[in-house]
């Protein structure tokens, strides 16, 4: 049971770090921590619906609906509508949006984020290989 309890106390302290990761990123910033991911989640994926921004935070559509007005009113994402269905709404990076993106994480040395990627690849890799 020793090492279901040291097992539990390392995942605290990672979910407690990348929360503090996510605050320095955003520290000054106009918009809050939620946003700062979706912009990350936007960036990684090329773009994303409404109800799957809903899914991955799991809040309403109303909720991303107000998390969206905000990054598009700071010029950072932009509606993008389906041209074979125009019901479907993509929300997507402008240049700005991508610039700002790759401006958040030049607040730390390349070396740090390097050595950071590698151990979070590592552990996604273990636990991949676990469940």
């Amino acid at each position: 049971m020793k090492s279901v309890e040291i097992l539990m106390r390392e995942m605290l302290e990672i979910q407690q770090k990348s929360n503090r990761f996510v605050e320095l990123i955003s520290a000054d910033e106009p918009f809050s921590q939620n946003q700062l991911v979706l912009l990350l989640q936007l960036k990684l994926s090329g773009g994303m619906k409404a109800t799957e921004i809903a899914e991955f935070f799991q809040v309403t559509p109303g909720a991303v609906t107000s998390m969206c007005d905000k990054l598009e009113k700071l010029g950072l994402i932009q509606r993008v509508r389906e041209s074979s269905d125009r019901r479907v709404v993509q929300m997507v990076l402008t240049a700005s949006g991508e610039a700002k993106v790759t401006e958040l994480f030049t607040k730390f040395p390349e070396e740090k984020l390097i050595e950071m990627a590698k151990t979070l690849s590592e552990v996604n890799q273990l636990m991949s290989r676990i469940f």
